[in-house]
């Protein structure tokens, strides 16, 4: 190296090299969104009613079991999507990844609200995501602006029915383009609804990153096959 016509020069160890170190750090690797999840029961109209429940009917929590995996918050070394290792919002949480993407869910039965900090703590992570899933178990539509917040650009709500079978109806900001694979008005089997709700939630999260200014998807090359010429 000594042989090079070239000079080196060693980096200076202060604050703004750590800094850009940590930054790096940080960077994901894989294409990371995060998923907030609302439970409604019968009868609630206010976001307090709402943000306080610490549980939800057997299908509601057979259809969280369904989104993911679920992780301990205190030891999880993947995607956290802003959530702490500390407890203060909550010991668990659905999750979901391949070898390309990573998918947390901000469960709102999950995260604690019995405390005025807590509860802004909660509302803040929930509020700050662009998608909303939402159970209802209420008699009449979903309202938006229930939950106060200026994001929650696609809402994919979900009305149980009888026969194991659920409504699915999809509210969108207009300028947030198609995605899928479920649509307004879509009635799904209970059995395919984590799955077919999680992969639109995905779809609607790629389809908001997609408006960002400069922004670019991310390109996952295939490994050639030993047989390719």
């Amino acid at each position: 190296m000594n042989s090079w016509d070239k000079s080196f020069h060693l980096l200076k160890k202060n604050e703004k090299l750590l800094r850009e170190l940590r930054n790096l750090d940080s960077r994901q690797c894989r294409e990371t969104h995060k998923i907030a999840v609302f439970y409604v029961a019968e009868g609630q109209e206010d976001k307090h009613s709402i943000l306080t429940n610490t549980g939800g009917s057997q299908a509601y929590e057979d259809f969280v079991a369904g989104l993911g995996w679920e992780v301990n918050l205190t030891n999880h070394c993947g995607f956290m999507g802003g959530l702490q290792k500390n407890k203060s919002t909550g010991l668990t949480t659905p999750y979901f990844a391949t070898s390309t993407v990573e998918v947390i869910f901000h469960v709102s039965t999950r995260m604690p609200s019995d405390t005025d900090d807590s509860l802004t703590k909660k509302l803040r992570h929930l509020g700050n995501d662009e998608v909303h899933i939402v159970w209802s178990e209420h008699t009449r539509d979903y309202r938006r602006g229930i939950i106060p917040t200026e994001f929650g650009d696609v809402l994919i709500i979900i009305y149980p029915m009888k026969n194991h079978m659920f409504s699915i109806q999809i509210m969108k900001k207009p300028e947030v383009p198609f995605f899928g694979p479920l649509f307004d008005g879509a009635i799904v089997n209970g059995k395919v609804l984590p799955i077919m709700v999680r992969a639109t939630a995905i779809n609607a999260s790629r389809a908001l990153k997609s408006l960002i200014p400069l922004y670019q998807n991310f390109i996952f090359l295939q490994p050639r096959s030993l047989s390719a010429g």
